[in-house]
């Protein structure tokens, strides 16, 4: 009940797509929700951040774990030295079906999650990440491989 309240909330605010069978636990935030798109069966956890200034699409099957950002805009380091004009990059974030993002983890603009992949806790994910692949650290590379794959060498 109380879920199927919380979905009747968000797409009164304005939700383009919220799947069916999305948990939520917890407080959230999201800007721009009209620019974001959660499919079904996703887990979001207290303290979740996402941005939505140009686009940002979960698939099904999701888990994003307390505290993670999502950002899909922040600003251009190269313009960062001229305080006058400072520019904003923005480039939609993908988060495949059947991710996991870790606590504390950051996917910043442009970047695509492929499916089944995970992204440990306290990553920043600066690049793209491969279908059914293991990342973390600062910036994030690659680590294991899902399903069975283990480790990278």
């Amino acid at each position: 009940m109380l879920q199927r309240l919380g979905r009747y909330w968000l797409r009164l605010k304005g939700w383009r797509t919220f799947g069916k069978s999305v948990a939520i636990f917890g407080d959230f935030t999201v800007i721009h929700p009209e620019n974001v798109s959660i499919g079904s069966n996703c887990a979001i956890n207290h303290g979740v951040f996402l941005l939505g200034r140009c686009g940002i699409e979960i698939g099904n099957d999701v888990v994003l774990s307390a505290r993670c950002m999502i950002l899909d805009a922040g600003l251009d380091p190269g313009s960062f030295a001229e305080a006058k004009e400072r520019r904003y990059v923005d480039a939609a974030v993908k988060v495949g079906d059947g991710c996991w993002i870790g606590a504390g983890a950051i996917i910043l603009p442009g970047v695509s999650i492929g499916p089944r992949s995970v992204v440990g806790a306290g990553a920043v994910v600066t690049r793209d990440v491969p279908p059914d692949s293991i990342v973390g650290g600062n910036p994030a590379r690659m680590i294991g491989r899902t399903g069975g794959g283990g480790a990278v060498e």
